[in-house]
């Protein structure tokens, strides 16, 4: 399947999960609705073998937001789904724009804390920061026009925090490592590049009675 393909087929999914979606309907209570709110950086190192890499490699950052919404809730865990927008930048190497979901699990722990995973899938428009030349008939180089390219990312989550109250303002403080590939990266000889992401964000609970 082509990456066209994956990438429609995660949006049709996408806009089920958040537009109706009887899934919705499976808990007996009221489904919280949150505004996730990130920063990040990232590092191009294979997942977990990198973790250290995040804290001693040079800082790329990133910045992200979205919705998040419960699908199933429990006394003690949390179905729920959530759609973000991101974008990073690495030196020398790329910016991505990233547009993916997560379909993720919460466990409730003790004095408020929680852990959950995620998987993610979504789409990724890499623009690379190498200048590319280009020759005319003439055999003179002009530079190419760099509009990037579409790319689709997949990954997982593990994500650790507390439900906070800020200002009267309830919502959940969270670190979250993101082990992820971006793919097709270079087909020849690097078909999937693996990325890590370190997270720290907040979770706006918009409404939660």
């Amino acid at each position: 399947m082509k990456t066209k393909h994956l990438i429609i087929v995660f949006l049709f999914l996408s806009q089920g999960a958040f537009a109706g979606n009887p899934l919705v309907g499976l808990g007996k209570k009221l489904k919280a609705e949150s505004f996730e709110l990130n920063i990040f950086t990232n590092q191009y190192y294979f997942p977990f073998l990198g973790i250290k890499n995040i804290v001693t490699s040079k800082y790329h950052p990133g910045l992200s937001f979205g919705y998040m919404r419960d699908i199933k809730v429990k006394k003690k865990t949390t179905l729920y789904g959530d759609a973000l927008v991101g974008i990073y930048y690495h030196r020398f190497i790329q910016t991505g724009v990233q547009i993916y979901g997560n379909l993720g699990y919460r466990v409730n722990l003790p004095h408020k804390f929680f852990l959950a995973g995620e998987f993610g899938l979504g789409y990724l428009h890499s623009i690379k920061l190498q200048t590319t030349l280009k020759a005319d008939a003439n055999g003179n180089y002009t530079k190419a026009l760099n509009l990037g390219r579409p790319q689709l990312m997949t990954g997982i989550g593990i994500k650790v925090g507390k439900e906070v109250l800020i200002s009267k303002q309830k919502g959940r403080l969270f670190l979250n490592y993101q082990p992820w590939f971006q793919l097709p990266f270079i087909k020849s000889y690097v078909p999937l590049l693996p990325n890590n992401s370190f997270h720290i964000g907040f979770d706006f609970i918009l409404n939660n009675k």
